[in-house]
Formats: structure tokens, sequence, C-alpha cells
């Protein structure tokens, strides 16, 4: 009877124990799955608010592209103007011809006097500047704007 009873207490036991292992299981992975889901959403948030603030600064950077290209567009059609003016300019004196020392023979020391090639090398060089500076000042407003996010 002894035995009989210890055996009964030991298969309880037993049973008890099973029970309460799998019940505590059962709630652990329970926790684990809604930590999980918890996790996933909070990452599709991050990933959709990226994407959002990417697209922005995509959209501000397209903008700022187009506001560059219409400044080359405009640079570029003044110099093509400046340099269609030039073709109707003389030469440059050749080289062996003399030159007077006094300074109200000096040739080309205005805009007015300035030879064809030597105006046409500076009306590319004017145009090359203001290709620069819009390129440079694109880039310093997109830093500027990646700055302020």
């Amino acid at each position: 009877m002894a035995a009989g009873c210890v055996l009964v207490a030991a298969i309880a036991g037993s049973a008890g124990y099973w029970r309460g292992h799998s019940a505590g299981e059962a709630k652990v992975q329970s926790a684990w799955d809604r930590e999980r889901a918890q996790l996933a959403e909070e990452h599709a948030k991050a990933v959709a608010a990226a994407r959002e603030k990417e697209q922005a600064l995509q959209a501000e950077a397209d903008q700022l592209r187009e506001e560059t290209n219409a400044k080359l567009k405009e640079a570029s059609a003044r110099a093509a103007a400046l340099a269609d003016s030039l073709r109707k300019r003389p030469e440059r004196p050749a080289a062996g011809s003399a030159v007077s020392g006094t300074a109200s023979a000096c040739s080309g020391a205005t805009g007015a006097q300035l030879a064809r090639g030597d105006g046409e090398f500076l009306a590319r060089y004017a145009a090359d500047a203001a290709r620069l500076e819009a390129a440079l000042e694109q880039c310093v407003r997109q830093y500027e704007a990646l700055r302020k996010r």
C-alpha cells in the first residue's frame, strides 16, 4: 500500500510538473511572440519614416538640381550671346608690329578695345566660373538641407 501511495504521488508529481512545464513554456512562447510582433511593428514604422525622409530629401535635391540647371542654361545663353557679339571684333595685331611706348597708343586697355580672341577667352572663362558657382551653390544648399535634418 505504501508503494502504491508513493507510485501515485510520483505519477501525480510528474503530471503536475509536466503540466506546469507545458504551461510555462506556452507562457514564455506567447511573451516571445508578442515581443517579436512589437519589434516587427517598430521596425516597419522606422523603415516607413526613413523612406519618407529619403523621399523628402530627394525631392529637395531634385528641386535644387532644377534651379541649378536653369542657372546653367542662363549662363550658357549669356556666354553664347557674348561670343556672338565678339565675332565682329578685330583680331589681335601681329606680334611683329611696331608698338609705341606712349599710353595713348596702348591697344586692348578697355573692354571696348579687346581683341576677338581675348574676348572669346574671357567669355568662356566667365561661363565656366558661372557653372562652377552654380554647382557650388547647389552643393552647399544640399549639404545645409541635410545638416538641418
